[in-house]
């Protein structure tokens, strides 16, 4: 019985790679911290909690709101899916804040080029 549950495990941290599953705490979400850590694929519109941390995530984060439906337990992971406004209010979150974070990203990077003079006709000597 236990190795069925490993396989079971293995078999989901395996689907967590495929999907491009990112590790994230909840505060990128826009949710409470306390509801910890999770696992989130925008590819594939969904929020994953492992083990004890679905507890934390249901209370915290609201998700005891989410609906039998667009939820799915498969070892000791529970999906939630973005059919849920819950869930896809959380991915859009993280998503505007990764957005933000690269256009940040951007204009640091221009302004370090261009202050090593890599864009010389930008180049201002009071910089």
């Amino acid at each position: 019985m236990w190795e069925l549950q490993d396989q079971i495990n293995n078999l989901v941290e395996q689907y967590f790679e495929d999907s491009n599953a990112v590790r994230v705490s909840t505060e990128e979400l826009g949710l409470d911290r306390r509801a910890g850590i999770v696992y989130i694929s925008i590819e594939e519109g969904w929020i994953a909690a492992v083990g004890g941390n679905i507890r934390s995530l249901e209370y915290y984060g609201g998700f005891e709101y989410v609906s039998d439906e667009d939820k799915l337990s498969v070892g000791d992971t529970t999906f939630y899916s973005n059919d849920s406004n819950r869930v896809s209010d959380a991915l859009e979150y993280y998503s505007d804040l990764q957005d933000q974070q690269r256009e940040e990203d951007a204009e640091e990077q221009q302004r370090r080029d261009e202050k090593n003079g890599l864009y010389p006709d930008k180049w201002d000597d009071a910089n």
